[in-house]
Protein backbone atom coordinates (compact mmCIF):
# COMPACT_ATOMS: atom_id res chain seq x y z
CA UNK A 1 0.00 0.00 0.00
CA UNK A 2 -0.77 2.73 -1.57
CA UNK A 3 -2.05 0.96 -4.26
CA UNK A 4 0.24 0.51 -7.48
CA UNK A 5 3.42 1.34 -4.79
CA UNK A 6 6.44 -0.37 -5.33
CA UNK A 7 9.01 -0.36 -2.96
CA UNK A 8 10.17 -1.96 0.32
CA UNK A 9 8.70 0.15 2.88
CA UNK A 10 5.16 -0.27 1.11
CA UNK A 11 4.97 -3.83 1.78
CA UNK A 12 1.57 -4.64 4.01
CA UNK A 13 0.82 -7.98 5.63
CA UNK A 14 -2.28 -9.99 6.04
CA UNK A 15 -0.48 -11.82 8.94
CA UNK A 16 -1.36 -10.34 12.72
CA UNK A 17 1.68 -9.25 13.24
CA UNK A 18 2.19 -6.84 10.42
CA UNK A 19 4.53 -4.25 12.99
CA UNK A 20 6.73 -7.26 13.76
CA UNK A 21 7.20 -8.31 10.47
CA UNK A 22 7.62 -4.86 8.45
CA UNK A 23 10.56 -4.12 11.56
CA UNK A 24 12.06 -7.25 10.60
CA UNK A 25 11.76 -6.53 6.40
CA UNK A 26 13.32 -3.32 6.73
CA UNK A 27 15.82 -3.99 9.72
CA UNK A 28 18.81 -6.10 7.22
CA UNK A 29 21.39 -5.47 9.92
CA UNK A 30 19.83 -7.23 12.64
CA UNK A 31 17.58 -9.51 11.23
CA UNK A 32 16.59 -12.68 12.27
CA UNK A 33 13.42 -14.58 10.91
CA UNK A 34 10.34 -14.94 13.15
CA UNK A 35 9.98 -17.73 14.96
CA UNK A 36 6.01 -17.89 14.41
CA UNK A 37 6.61 -18.78 10.85
CA UNK A 38 8.01 -21.23 10.60
CA UNK A 39 5.89 -23.59 10.16
CA UNK A 40 3.11 -21.19 8.16
CA UNK A 41 4.11 -23.09 5.43
CA UNK A 42 5.27 -20.84 1.70
CA UNK A 43 4.97 -17.09 2.09
CA UNK A 44 2.86 -15.88 -0.66
CA UNK A 45 4.00 -12.34 -2.42
CA UNK A 46 1.39 -10.46 -4.30
CA UNK A 47 3.05 -8.26 -6.63
CA UNK A 48 0.02 -8.10 -8.86
CA UNK A 49 -0.93 -4.27 -9.32
CA UNK A 50 2.34 -3.45 -11.46
CA UNK A 51 4.09 -5.69 -13.82
CA UNK A 52 7.41 -7.19 -13.46
CA UNK A 53 10.14 -5.12 -15.13
CA UNK A 54 13.48 -7.24 -13.40
CA UNK A 55 16.21 -5.05 -12.28
CA UNK A 56 13.50 -2.58 -11.05
CA UNK A 57 11.75 -5.42 -8.84
CA UNK A 58 15.23 -6.20 -7.05
CA UNK A 59 15.39 -3.86 -3.86
CA UNK A 60 11.52 -4.92 -3.13
CA UNK A 61 12.61 -8.63 -3.88
CA UNK A 62 15.64 -8.69 -2.35
CA UNK A 63 14.04 -7.47 1.35
CA UNK A 64 11.25 -10.09 0.61
CA UNK A 65 13.89 -12.96 0.78
CA UNK A 66 15.11 -12.63 3.81
CA UNK A 67 12.29 -14.06 5.32
CA UNK A 68 11.62 -17.41 5.61
CA UNK A 69 10.54 -19.58 2.32
CA UNK A 70 9.93 -21.07 0.55
CA UNK A 71 8.13 -17.99 -1.61
CA UNK A 72 5.51 -18.07 -3.84
CA UNK A 73 5.14 -14.66 -6.38
CA UNK A 74 1.83 -14.22 -7.26
CA UNK A 75 1.61 -11.99 -10.77
CA UNK A 76 -1.26 -10.70 -13.07
CA UNK A 77 1.53 -11.51 -15.84
CA UNK A 78 2.21 -14.76 -17.60
CA UNK A 79 4.31 -16.40 -21.04
CA UNK A 80 6.69 -13.51 -19.83
CA UNK A 81 10.22 -13.09 -20.22
CA UNK A 82 10.90 -10.45 -17.45
CA UNK A 83 8.88 -13.04 -14.78
CA UNK A 84 10.86 -15.73 -15.84
CA UNK A 85 14.23 -14.36 -15.06
CA UNK A 86 13.03 -13.15 -11.76
CA UNK A 87 11.77 -16.67 -10.70
CA UNK A 88 15.41 -17.85 -12.29
CA UNK A 89 17.32 -15.84 -10.12
CA UNK A 90 15.31 -15.76 -6.91
CA UNK A 91 14.42 -19.41 -7.15
CA UNK A 92 10.90 -18.65 -6.11
CA UNK A 93 7.75 -20.52 -8.06
CA UNK A 94 5.08 -17.96 -9.36
CA UNK A 95 1.23 -17.89 -9.70
CA UNK A 96 -0.79 -16.04 -11.73
CA UNK A 97 -4.28 -14.20 -11.94
CA UNK A 98 -6.04 -11.50 -13.53
CA UNK A 99 -6.19 -9.30 -11.01
CA UNK A 100 -6.68 -6.18 -12.47
CA UNK A 101 -9.94 -8.31 -13.67
CA UNK A 102 -11.02 -7.41 -9.88
CA UNK A 103 -9.56 -4.03 -9.78
CA UNK A 104 -11.51 -2.65 -12.76
CA UNK A 105 -14.29 -4.36 -11.77
CA UNK A 106 -14.53 -2.66 -8.36
CA UNK A 107 -13.79 0.74 -9.74
CA UNK A 108 -15.95 0.80 -12.81
CA UNK A 109 -18.81 -1.11 -11.63
CA UNK A 110 -21.09 2.17 -11.65
CA UNK A 111 -20.76 2.84 -14.93
CA UNK A 112 -23.33 0.69 -16.17
CA UNK A 113 -25.75 2.80 -14.58
CA UNK A 114 -24.39 5.91 -15.96
CA UNK A 115 -26.70 8.38 -18.21
CA UNK A 116 -23.59 9.55 -19.73
CA UNK A 117 -22.50 6.20 -21.60
CA UNK A 118 -25.16 6.89 -24.71
CA UNK A 119 -26.19 3.62 -26.38
CA UNK A 120 -24.30 2.69 -29.71
CA UNK A 121 -27.21 3.71 -31.95
CA UNK A 122 -27.75 6.85 -30.77
CA UNK A 123 -24.03 8.26 -30.98
CA UNK A 124 -22.87 10.75 -33.18
CA UNK A 125 -19.09 10.56 -34.53
CA UNK A 126 -17.53 13.46 -34.36
CA UNK A 127 -14.15 11.67 -33.93
CA UNK A 128 -12.91 8.54 -35.01
CA UNK A 129 -10.48 7.24 -32.09
CA UNK A 130 -9.60 8.72 -28.64
CA UNK A 131 -6.69 7.59 -26.84
CA UNK A 132 -4.98 8.42 -23.64
CA UNK A 133 -1.13 8.65 -23.01
CA UNK A 134 0.13 9.74 -19.65
CA UNK A 135 3.25 8.65 -18.89
CA UNK A 136 5.77 8.49 -21.90
CA UNK A 137 8.73 7.16 -20.02
CA UNK A 138 10.46 4.80 -19.35
CA UNK A 139 9.26 1.49 -20.98
CA UNK A 140 5.73 3.49 -22.35
CA UNK A 141 8.15 5.82 -24.67
CA UNK A 142 6.13 3.92 -27.65
CA UNK A 143 3.35 6.17 -26.52
CA UNK A 144 5.52 8.72 -28.43
CA UNK A 145 6.19 5.93 -31.44
CA UNK A 146 2.18 5.88 -31.15
CA UNK A 147 2.08 9.91 -31.85
CA UNK A 148 4.64 9.55 -34.45
CA UNK A 149 2.73 7.10 -36.40
CA UNK A 150 -0.04 9.44 -36.17
CA UNK A 151 1.18 12.71 -37.17
CA UNK A 152 3.10 10.74 -40.09
CA UNK A 153 0.16 9.51 -41.40
CA UNK A 154 -1.71 12.64 -41.35
CA UNK A 155 -4.43 11.31 -39.09
CA UNK A 156 -3.64 13.17 -35.96
CA UNK A 157 -6.53 16.21 -35.91
CA UNK A 158 -8.98 12.56 -36.47
CA UNK A 159 -8.67 11.64 -33.21
CA UNK A 160 -9.20 12.69 -29.52
CA UNK A 161 -5.09 12.56 -28.40
CA UNK A 162 -3.93 12.80 -24.86
CA UNK A 163 -0.28 12.99 -24.90
CA UNK A 164 2.22 14.16 -21.97
CA UNK A 165 5.15 15.14 -24.25
CA UNK A 166 6.53 16.52 -20.80
CA UNK A 167 5.91 12.64 -18.82
CA UNK A 168 4.15 13.31 -15.41
CA UNK A 169 6.30 10.14 -13.97
CA UNK A 170 9.72 11.92 -14.69
CA UNK A 171 8.97 15.48 -15.72
CA UNK A 172 11.91 15.24 -19.02
CA UNK A 173 10.65 16.24 -22.12
CA UNK A 174 9.85 13.76 -25.04
CA UNK A 175 13.02 14.30 -26.55
CA UNK A 176 14.93 13.35 -23.34
CA UNK A 177 13.29 9.92 -22.80
CA UNK A 178 12.95 8.97 -26.48
CA UNK A 179 17.38 9.36 -26.15
CA UNK A 180 16.88 6.73 -22.89
CA UNK A 181 14.82 4.86 -24.85
CA UNK A 182 17.67 4.62 -27.35
CA UNK A 183 20.41 4.33 -24.55
CA UNK A 184 18.63 1.19 -23.47
CA UNK A 185 18.39 -0.43 -26.93
CA UNK A 186 14.87 0.14 -27.64
CA UNK A 187 15.34 1.97 -30.80
CA UNK A 188 17.58 2.85 -33.13
CA UNK A 189 19.15 6.27 -33.66
CA UNK A 190 17.21 6.59 -36.90
CA UNK A 191 14.12 5.90 -35.09
CA UNK A 192 14.44 8.20 -32.64
CA UNK A 193 15.11 11.15 -34.79
CA UNK A 194 12.00 10.49 -37.04
CA UNK A 195 9.83 10.42 -33.92
CA UNK A 196 11.46 13.77 -32.61
CA UNK A 197 10.62 15.28 -36.22
CA UNK A 198 7.17 13.83 -36.11
CA UNK A 199 6.36 14.96 -32.42
CA UNK A 200 7.58 18.48 -33.13
CA UNK A 201 5.09 19.16 -35.79
CA UNK A 202 2.25 18.10 -33.41
CA UNK A 203 0.29 20.83 -31.67
CA UNK A 204 1.47 19.97 -27.75
CA UNK A 205 0.79 19.82 -25.57
CA UNK A 206 -2.20 17.47 -26.73
CA UNK A 207 -4.69 18.03 -24.33
CA UNK A 208 -8.72 16.04 -24.08
CA UNK A 209 -9.27 17.07 -20.71
CA UNK A 210 -7.47 18.27 -17.89
CA UNK A 211 -6.32 21.52 -19.88
CA UNK A 212 -5.66 23.28 -16.77
CA UNK A 213 -3.43 21.25 -15.44
CA UNK A 214 0.03 21.14 -15.52
CA UNK A 215 0.21 17.55 -15.72
CA UNK A 216 -2.32 15.08 -16.55
CA UNK A 217 -3.69 12.97 -13.25
CA UNK A 218 -3.85 9.41 -13.06
CA UNK A 219 -7.48 8.43 -12.97
CA UNK A 220 -7.42 4.61 -13.91
CA UNK A 221 -10.10 4.28 -11.24
CA UNK A 222 -12.34 6.05 -13.48
CA UNK A 223 -13.70 6.57 -16.89
CA UNK A 224 -11.92 10.02 -18.15
CA UNK A 225 -13.17 11.93 -20.50
CA UNK A 226 -16.69 10.61 -21.45
CA UNK A 227 -18.57 12.94 -23.45
CA UNK A 228 -15.58 13.06 -26.01
CA UNK A 229 -15.01 9.03 -25.52
CA UNK A 230 -18.87 8.73 -27.06
CA UNK A 231 -18.19 11.10 -29.62
CA UNK A 232 -15.65 8.63 -30.76
CA UNK A 233 -15.59 5.07 -32.69
CA UNK A 234 -13.22 3.84 -31.26
CA UNK A 235 -10.66 3.61 -27.97
CA UNK A 236 -6.92 3.34 -28.70
CA UNK A 237 -5.44 1.91 -25.57
CA UNK A 238 -2.30 2.05 -25.10
CA UNK A 239 -1.42 -0.83 -22.56
CA UNK A 240 1.22 -0.53 -19.27
CA UNK A 241 3.52 -3.16 -21.01
CA UNK A 242 4.92 -3.23 -24.85
CA UNK A 243 8.18 -4.44 -25.56
CA UNK A 244 8.32 -7.84 -24.13
CA UNK A 245 7.21 -11.19 -24.37
CA UNK A 246 4.27 -11.70 -21.97
CA UNK A 247 0.36 -11.84 -21.69
CA UNK A 248 -0.51 -8.53 -19.44
CA UNK A 249 -3.31 -6.50 -19.26
CA UNK A 250 -4.74 -3.62 -17.00
CA UNK A 251 -7.64 -2.07 -16.14
CA UNK A 252 -6.71 0.12 -19.62
CA UNK A 253 -8.52 -2.84 -21.54
CA UNK A 254 -11.81 -3.07 -19.79
CA UNK A 255 -12.19 1.08 -20.67
CA UNK A 256 -13.77 0.54 -23.48
CA UNK A 257 -15.79 -2.63 -22.74
CA UNK A 258 -17.34 -0.37 -19.98
CA UNK A 259 -18.52 1.96 -22.81
CA UNK A 260 -19.14 -0.40 -25.24
CA UNK A 261 -16.98 0.94 -27.48
CA UNK A 262 -14.29 -1.18 -29.83
CA UNK A 263 -10.66 -0.79 -29.52
CA UNK A 264 -7.33 -1.34 -30.55
CA UNK A 265 -4.84 -2.34 -28.34
CA UNK A 266 -1.41 -1.15 -28.59
CA UNK A 267 0.93 -3.42 -26.11
CA UNK A 268 2.61 -6.81 -26.30
CA UNK A 269 1.85 -9.22 -29.27
CA UNK A 270 -0.69 -11.98 -28.67
CA UNK A 271 -2.78 -9.56 -26.25
CA UNK A 272 -5.56 -9.72 -28.02
CA UNK A 273 -5.73 -13.51 -28.30
CA UNK A 274 -4.94 -13.58 -24.35
CA UNK A 275 -7.78 -11.33 -23.69
CA UNK A 276 -10.35 -13.58 -26.16
CA UNK A 277 -9.18 -16.58 -24.16
CA UNK A 278 -11.80 -15.36 -21.11
CA UNK A 279 -14.62 -14.83 -23.47
CA UNK A 280 -14.29 -11.56 -24.62
CA UNK A 281 -14.17 -11.03 -28.46
CA UNK A 282 -12.60 -8.61 -30.69
CA UNK A 283 -13.51 -6.71 -33.85
CA UNK A 284 -12.52 -8.27 -36.89
CA UNK A 285 -12.99 -8.02 -39.70
CA UNK A 286 -13.75 -4.71 -39.09
CA UNK A 287 -10.61 -3.34 -37.62
CA UNK A 288 -7.52 -5.34 -39.12
CA UNK A 289 -6.12 -7.38 -35.94
CA UNK A 290 -3.22 -8.64 -37.68
CA UNK A 291 -1.06 -6.41 -35.50
CA UNK A 292 -1.22 -8.65 -32.40
CA UNK A 293 0.61 -11.28 -34.34
CA UNK A 294 3.51 -9.68 -34.92
CA UNK A 295 6.10 -9.81 -32.39
CA UNK A 296 8.69 -6.98 -33.14
CA UNK A 297 7.42 -4.16 -31.32
CA UNK A 298 8.40 -2.02 -34.23
CA UNK A 299 7.12 -3.91 -36.89
CA UNK A 300 3.62 -3.81 -34.23
CA UNK A 301 3.18 -0.44 -33.98
CA UNK A 302 4.28 0.55 -37.67
CA UNK A 303 0.94 -2.56 -38.30
CA UNK A 304 -1.01 -0.47 -35.62
CA UNK A 305 -0.41 2.58 -37.50
CA UNK A 306 -2.23 1.19 -40.36
CA UNK A 307 -4.91 -0.41 -38.62
CA UNK A 308 -5.86 3.25 -37.47
CA UNK A 309 -4.92 4.59 -40.69
CA UNK A 310 -7.34 2.26 -42.31
CA UNK A 311 -10.19 3.69 -39.59
CA UNK A 312 -9.33 6.90 -40.34
CA UNK A 313 -10.09 6.67 -44.04
CA UNK A 314 -13.60 5.88 -43.64
CA UNK A 315 -16.22 8.77 -43.06
CA UNK A 316 -18.24 9.25 -40.15
CA UNK A 317 -21.34 7.53 -41.31
CA UNK A 318 -19.86 4.48 -42.49
CA UNK A 319 -17.82 4.06 -39.05
CA UNK A 320 -21.53 4.78 -37.28
CA UNK A 321 -22.80 1.98 -39.65
CA UNK A 322 -20.21 -0.25 -38.76
CA UNK A 323 -20.85 0.51 -35.09
CA UNK A 324 -24.08 -0.96 -35.69
CA UNK A 325 -22.48 -4.20 -37.25
CA UNK A 326 -20.65 -4.70 -33.95
CA UNK A 327 -23.89 -4.14 -31.39
CA UNK A 328 -23.59 -7.82 -30.79
CA UNK A 329 -20.14 -7.97 -30.07
CA UNK A 330 -19.81 -4.92 -27.70
CA UNK A 331 -23.20 -5.84 -26.12
CA UNK A 332 -21.20 -9.30 -25.53
CA UNK A 333 -18.00 -7.86 -23.98
CA UNK A 334 -20.01 -5.59 -21.65
CA UNK A 335 -22.32 -8.13 -20.44
CA UNK A 336 -19.57 -10.43 -19.62
CA UNK A 337 -17.36 -7.97 -17.91
CA UNK A 338 -20.15 -7.64 -15.40
CA UNK A 339 -21.18 -10.57 -14.71
CA UNK A 340 -20.81 -13.48 -11.99
CA UNK A 341 -19.50 -15.34 -14.60
CA UNK A 342 -16.12 -13.89 -15.43
CA UNK A 343 -15.23 -12.65 -11.77
CA UNK A 344 -15.94 -16.71 -10.82
CA UNK A 345 -14.07 -17.90 -13.18
CA UNK A 346 -10.48 -15.28 -12.52
CA UNK A 347 -11.32 -16.23 -8.77
CA UNK A 348 -11.36 -20.06 -9.31
CA UNK A 349 -8.32 -19.40 -11.67
CA UNK A 350 -6.37 -17.50 -8.68
CA UNK A 351 -7.16 -21.03 -6.32
CA UNK A 352 -6.55 -23.55 -8.09
CA UNK A 353 -3.10 -22.39 -9.05
CA UNK A 354 -2.77 -21.20 -6.07
CA UNK A 355 -2.61 -24.72 -4.65
CA UNK A 356 -0.80 -26.16 -7.27
CA UNK A 357 1.63 -24.05 -6.48
CA UNK A 358 1.64 -24.79 -2.44
CA UNK A 359 1.50 -28.56 -3.34
CA UNK A 360 4.75 -28.32 -5.02
CA UNK A 361 6.53 -26.34 -2.49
Amino acid sequence: MPYGSTQPENVESVSDDLEELNRKLNDTENFTRPKKYLADGPLLLFYDQEPILGEFNHPLFNSIKKLLGPHILVTTEKESDPLDKILHLYRWKSVYYFHHAFAAHDWYRGYRYDARLIDPKDRIIKKKFITFNRITSSSRVYRSLLVSELVKRDILDQGYVSYSDVCTENQQDYVANLNSAKDLGLITTELMNEVIENISQAPLPLRIDFTDEQFIPNNSFQLGAIEQTQESFCFLVTETCYWERKHHLTEKIFKPIVSKMPFVLAGPAHNLKYLREYGFKTFSPWIDESYDDIEDPILRMGAIGDTMSKICSLSEQQLYDILQEMQPVLEHNHSLFYSNEFLDYCWNELLDNIRSAVNES
